[in-house]
């Protein structure tokens, strides 16, 4: 065995056991499983051997190690985390009473975002503190250069057409995935390089040049057009006490991509009006654009309103436009009103846009406070990068059955839960206390200090 292997053993195994003793452990351990994971390449075959299902044992694990700690976590659920139960429970009503069929494909996936959501129900939990809370930041930056790294060690089959593909877990093995969480993990990165002291900005910054290099290696064109579409709001929306170093931050990644990307990566971006080609088995082959698809969704809605169910969307679509022999609905929010229909994709609409005016709430919350700026930090890192999900990278792939896209929504409220903690400590009786006495104490001294100094 490999000492890369050993390596990932020992971290994976060690985070699992020491989630027994705080339950962050295995939040990060699940983390590391889900980004890092894949059975395909030579080292994961080692973690299958020893860990078959990786991700439902880490769920198994990190449920058993959070019920020893049950006193410690935060049971508190409020609304928004309400209304993301509430879209599993439609999921499961339309795929089983109303869709066309459930089959064993369906099924794994029913399976896959119910345990998805279980995570989540304890990632909430677990996740309550802003410190909990960097340590998810810092293991997805860790997971992503670990990625970063492999994409400049792996062979020729890892790429298809010149892309670097089938790299990372089961979500991140099509380039696009991969583009999208390096342009996410690039943002978080480049926010903490703003707190981080100088002797570890280096180090941040050479994370950002091998994550950056990654992402340019998939030549995905759709997180291109995300980043363009983020970077005029990372600019304009810069949190004002740190606006002129992050003005300066971004004018040097744009210089550093300027000098990474290559003229193929350029030829590529040229094409952004992406066509799929199929075939059909006794015509000649025809061209399907990404409209095709959605004007059969269209008729797929008004036939199934309440929705055709889980991952039917590539079997139904044949039936309404012959050229199409079963392909993706390429596009979430497509996806969401064809597969989980009316109820799924306004409940959907509404933890989104819910889920952007939590971040505007948590930055009024920490106003005029000493975590104001560490809090704006957060809060401007999840709206960019919310910017390249739900309005890039979503609206040309389905990614609605992908664990990151629920972890990213997930992520205002643990981190609204983690300010209110934060703030409620601040105001404690004891801390009123402290400050009180210390106020006394300053201002008896004060008092001898003029009466001293009085003739």
């Amino acid at each position: 065995m490999s000492i890369t292997a050993i390596g990932i053993l020992v971290v994976i195994f060690g985070l699992l056991i020491a989630s027994f003793y705080k339950p962050i452990f295995g939040v990060l351990g699940y983390l590391t499983i889900y980004v890092i994971y894949n059975p395909d390449i030579w080292w994961g075959i080692y973690l299958q051997q020893y860990l078959p299902r990786p991700s439902f044992v880490a769920v198994i694990i990190l449920l058993l190690s959070s019920l020893l700690h049950l006193s410690k976590l935060n049971w508190q659920i409020t609304r928004r985390e309400i209304e993301l139960y509430l879209f599993l429970a439609i999921i499961w009503l339309v795929s089983v009473f109303f869709g066309v069929g459930i089959e064993e494909g369906n099924w794994i996936y029913l399976e896959k975002m119910t345990k998805l959501f279980v995570f989540i129900f304890l990632f909430i939990r677990v996740v309550a503190s802003v410190g909990h809370y960097k340590y998810v930041v810092w293991t997805l930056v860790l997971c992503a250069c670990f990625l970063a790294f492999q994409a400049h060690t792996v062979s020729y089959g890892r790429f298809a057409g010149g892309r670097l593909d089938s790299l990372g877990g089961i979500d991140f093995r099509e380039s696009n995935g991969f583009a999208a969480f390096m342009a996410m993990v690039i943002t978080l990165l480049g926010t903490r390089m703003l707190t981080i002291s100088w002797w570890g900005k280096p180090f941040v910054l050479g994370g950002i040049v091998l994550v950056l290099n990654a992402l340019i290696m998939t030549q995905s064109r759709a997180v291109f057009f995300a980043i363009l579409l983020a970077t005029p709001f990372a600019f304009l929306y810069a949190p004002k006490e740190r606006r002129k170093y992050i003005h300066i931050c971004i004018v040097l990644g744009i210089i550093l991509f300027l000098i990474l990307a290559n003229v193929k990566f350029f030829e590529r971006m040229k094409t952004i009006e992406t066509e799929v080609k199929s075939s059909i088995s006794d015509a000649q082959d025809k061209m399907l654009t990404r409209v095709d698809f959605w004007r059969a969704s269209l008729d797929i809605f008004s036939d199934h309103p309440l929705g055709i169910g889980i991952k039917n969307f590539e079997k139904v679509v044949p039936h309404y436009d012959r050229r199409n022999i079963g392909m993706d609905a390429h596009n979430t929010y497509v996806l969401c009103y064809s597969e989980i229909g009316i109820l799924g994709i306004t409940l959907f609409i509404i933890i989104i846009v819910e889920g952007w005016l939590q971040l505007i709430r948590i930055r009024r919350m920490a106003m005029n406070t000493q975590y104001e700026k560490d809090i704006n930090l957060h809060v401007y890192a999840l709206r960019i990068i919310f910017i390249i999900y739900l309005f890039g990278y979503m609206m040309t792939h389905s990614v609605l059955y992908t664990e990151l896209l629920w972890i990213l929504l997930s992520m205002p409220i643990c981190l609204e839960n983690a300010t209110k903690k934060l703030l409620d400590a601040k105001t404690s009786p004891a801390n009123i206390r402290t400050s009180k006495h210390s106020f006394l104490l300053w201002k008896r001294a004060t008092i001898q200090s003029t009466e001293s100094k009085s003739p």
